[in-house]
Parts: structure tokens; sequence; C-alpha cells
């Protein structure tokens, strides 16, 4: 599970064998969520949240939109596509 991002505390990783659709999970502290690359709008949707505030969540959401294509790239080099 290699962290691809670290950005002010938040953690983005990508995990190996993990599945469609394309994805990271971001962990801050003893909170993570998961967020799918392209939503139906084009941009970063969230799908999971687990132990987040509601400003955690929105932060990570940013950080995600902000380096999409750096993350949608690293999702292929680790599972192709």
């Amino acid at each position: 599970m290699p962290t691809i991002l670290n950005v002010d505390g938040y953690s983005i990783r990508i995990y190996f064998n993990d599945h469609l659709p394309s994805h990271v999970h971001v962990i801050k502290n003893n909170g993570e969520c998961v967020i799918n690359f392209i939503g139906k709008n084009g941009k970063p949707e969230l799908r999971e949240v687990e132990n987040l505030k509601t400003k955690e969540v929105r932060i990570a959401i940013k950080i995600v939109e902000e380096h999409q294509d750096k993350l949608i790239a690293e999702w292929k080099k680790i599972h192709g596509g």
C-alpha cells in the first residue's frame, strides 16, 4: 500500500490488488475516507468515510482534486489501464 502523497497530515494511499472504480484512501489520524477519482460530475467523489469530521473530508476531497492527474497516473502504474 504505497503512500502516494502526504499533505498537511493527510496520507493519500493506493492499495495493491484494489478494485475498481479507481480511488484513493485518505488517512488522517484515526480516520479514513475513500474517494473515487471521477464522480458523476467528473470531479473526485466521496465513497466512504470513517472517523473523520466533515471539514476533514472536505479538505481530503480538495487535496485529491488538486492532485487528481498525478493520482490517476499512479493508479495506472499500480493497476494498469
